[in-house]
């Protein structure tokens, strides 16, 4: 029995929904990771705030070069000492903004010809910033961090200085920082501490 048009023109539309699916399923092969020590605070409370580059290291050698923000829903309350990480990372840590930390470029070196090569962990830590949880913000509430990356470069080859762009093929990060209050029974000791000092 022949196939309705109505049919095939379903059938040709879930196929099309599949394979759409499929592609938005796939991972990209470079990016950059958020990691958070502790995702979970009270106010008052601190954490570190990572970040990891990650690259297809089938196709190539190491991450050359990192130019990103990091992007903050609590602007940059709270924020404080942004770091590159040592070795193998050089370049400028960003300043705490009002968006976040903004400009944030850490690159490392391959030149063969001085026999020094870039290491080709994967993925790599090349930054960290310190997040304090603020005590003058009600809780709960999360903090939404997301990089936003103007370049990424690596050293396709071991053997070469010569780096290429990989945004083609880009992943931002994410991650979130969830703030919840603080237990009664801390708020009510501190309390009692507070006037134990004042009698004194």
């Amino acid at each position: 029995m022949p196939m309705t048009i109505t049919r095939a023109k379903t059938l040709s539309a879930a196929a099309l929904l599949l394979t759409a699916g499929a592609a938005s399923a796939q991972i990209a092969a470079n990016g950059i990771t958020i990691v958070v020590d502790d995702d979970t605070l009270r106010p008052g409370e601190s954490t570190t705030i990572r970040m990891e580059a990650y690259f297809d290291d089938a196709a190539d050698y190491a991450v050359a070069q990192v130019i990103t923000d990091l992007l903050s829903s609590g602007g940059g309350q709270g924020l404080s000492d942004p770091r590159m990480l040592r070795p193998p990372w050089l370049g400028m840590p960003g300043v705490v903004g009002p968006e976040g930390v903004l400009g944030i470029n850490c690159g490392q070196v391959n030149s063969p010809t001085a026999e020094i090569y870039a290491d080709p962990s994967n993925p790599i830590a090349f930054w960290e910033v310190t997040y304090t949880a603020p005590a003058d913000v009600a809780a709960p509430f999360d903090l939404s961090l997301t990089t936003m990356t103007e370049d990424f470069c690596v050293f396709p080859v071991r053997s070469s200085s010569l780096c290429q762009s990989r945004l083609g093929d880009f992943a931002e990060g994410e991650a979130t920082i969830r703030v919840v209050p603080a237990p009664a029974g801390v708020v009510v000791l501190g309390g009692l501490l507070m006037c134990a000092r004042r009698r004194r």
